[in-house]
């Protein structure tokens, strides 16, 4: 006997099967995604999955304001919220502890010129002005405190592995500015070479290997791909930096690769992808780019960098992360002459050293304590 829920159920699987039909049939229309990372041979891609909790944390992500309010820390798949208190309670204070020294400064009146300093001399008359010159300094000093170092610590170990390369440099640097001083910024367009190197160091290992995350703010279409609304893209700067169709012998450190010496035309300057893109693009990039001129030229004018004492080849190792710095390495890096280690030290009366505040934030803390 026919029975009317059987009828139902016939035709509620129709339907889905009508609706599943459909998305098949538009999805085949649209353009596909862009590929994934080629797998390893039976293991596929399983090396390239995120630790545990990254994708839980991402799912989790859309009820953020009800868990972050009502859910406790100690209920399972809620790790992260003791995490991110930890992490919070430190970026704080990385904001709060320097903002209370100079502050601490100025009202004694011994600050000196800065621009914390500057701020606190027009005065902050509300909580908000307060809190936008505390984190704006943070911002100001955390941009480019691990970067410019990893590039000067690249810049180094290539010196070691391509002795050739700082030869050629402190040629140029003698023919140019001689031994009397030290190159500055004025000098740039004098030393193409240096400059070269400069942009070697900059493509040779990218100092933020992925860049920073974009979001699509609608679905589009690029070369043929889909690229759905709100997908996150991740510029790959290290593959523009070795692509093997744009920079010859990618893994070779050669300068003379951006100069058109043999007539050739030079390959793309890597300024035009490793400080980012659009509104993300490094807003200190003018100045880091002069911070990493200055330390190169000036290096190169008085110092030998060599292996060290053994002889031992250092390893190019790069650590993972965010931020990309060479591994520790070892190396003797002497005065080229002792005329050039008087230069050096001529810098110390231009320069005298200072007595250091850290008896003055050690007084803070224990005050604060």
């Amino acid at each position: 006997m026919f029975e009317i829920s059987d009828f139902l159920v016939g035709v509620s699987l129709a339907f889905l099967i009508y609706i599943g039909l459909q998305k098949l049939g538009n999805a085949s229309k649209r353009a596909p995604l862009p590929p994934g990372p080629k797998g390893l041979p039976l293991v596929g891609n399983l090396s390239d999955l995120p630790p545990p909790g990254v994708f839980e944390a991402h799912h989790w992500l859309k009820f953020k304001d009800i868990y972050v309010r009502y859910v406790p820390d100690w209920v399972p798949g809620a790790s992260f919220k003791r995490l991110a208190k930890k992490w919070a309670s430190e970026l704080d204070d990385l904001a709060e502890k320097p903002y209370a020294f100079v502050k601490h400064q100025h009202a004694s009146g011994k600050q000196d010129n800065s621009f914390v300093s500057r701020l606190l001399k027009v005065g902050e008359s509300t909580e908000e002005a307060r809190f936008t010159t505390k984190w704006s300094a943070l911002s100001l000093y955390a941009a480019g405190a691990d970067t410019t170092v990893s590039s000067i610590s690249l810049f180094f170990l290539a010196m070691i592995l391509y002795p050739d390369v700082q030869e050629k440099a402190q040629e140029e640097i003698d023919g140019v500015i001689g031994n009397e001083r030290l190159p500055d910024c004025s000098d740039r367009p004098s030393l193409p070479y240096v400059n070269a190197v400069v942009k070697e160091v900059l493509r040779w290992n990218p100092v933020v290997p992925m860049g920073l995350p974009h979001t699509s703010t609608v679905d589009d279409v690029f070369e043929g791909y889909f690229i759905p609304k709100d997908g996150l893209i991740m510029p790959n700067i290290w593959y523009f930096a070795h692509d093997p169709e744009v920079h010859h012998e990618p893994m070779r450190f050669n300068p003379e690769r951006f100069l058109s010496t043999d007539g050739s035309q030079p390959e793309q300057d890597p300024h035009t992808y490793t400080f980012g893109f659009g509104r993300r693009v490094c807003p200190g990039r003018v100045l880091a780019d002069n911070a990493l001129f200055l330390n190169i030229a000036q290096s190169l004018a008085v110092l030998h960098i060599r292996k060290d004492e053994y002889g031992a080849q250092p390893e190019l190792l790069f650590t993972p992360g965010m931020i990309s710095h060479p591994e520790p390495f070892k190396a003797a890096i002497t005065p080229r002459s002792p005329h050039h280690e008087r230069l050096i030290r001529s810098l110390e009366q231009e320069f005298p050293w200072e007595q250091s505040d850290s008896h003055v934030i050690e007084k803070m803390q224990r005050q604060a304590s």
